[in-house]
């Protein structure tokens, strides 16, 4: 028997009620700045400095201490400010793995062409930043683009770092 629940777990969510909900998010979430995000990196080169070359919990937890220190911003906001970072890197990320990908197939024949097209299906989808910018606005997704080389080297390093443990 079918449950009420059964639409909400469905891939298919309606695009406007996403919409809705990223508005709502973006006016409760805290604006990032110029200043905030070099609090960011600030604290991210910190925190490497640290927990590169000591990755134990000990490592991690004074890292995280010279990473706040360096920052020279508020708890709140770091922790924020990463959500972002992480939502938006990985993403961007994962575009560039895309295009490698892409790279390597385009050189193949025709037998791999339906995993071309899913490719850059996939890809497509991912460049896309409307819903980046329905949840977060368009000044802190334009400063992240700005930086995005920088962000994402921090962001390989730090995945590498965090995933050790």
């Amino acid at each position: 028997m079918p449950s009420f629940l059964d639409d909400l777990n469905s891939s298919a969510i309606d695009s406007g009620i996403q919409a809705a909900d990223d508005r709502t998010l973006r006016l409760a979430s805290h604006p990032l700045t110029e200043q905030e995000l070099a609090g960011l990196i600030w604290y991210q080169e910190s925190y490497l400095a640290v927990a590169e070359p000591n990755p134990s919990a000990e490592g991690l937890a004074q890292a995280h201490a010279e990473g706040l220190k360096a920052s020279g911003l508020e708890f709140k906001h770091v922790g924020l400010g990463l959500a972002l970072l992480r939502a938006y890197c990985g993403q961007r990320w994962a575009v560039n793995k895309l295009k490698d990908k892409l790279k390597q197939l385009e050189s193949q024949g025709a037998e791999v062409d339906e995993l071309r097209g899913r490719v850059r299906g996939e890809l497509a989808r991912l460049e896309r930043t409307d819903a980046f910018v329905r949840r977060y606005g368009e000044g802190p997704i334009a400063l992240l683009q700005k930086h995005e080389e920088t962000l994402l080297g921090l962001h390989t390093r730090m995945t590498r770092v965090l995933s050790r443990g």
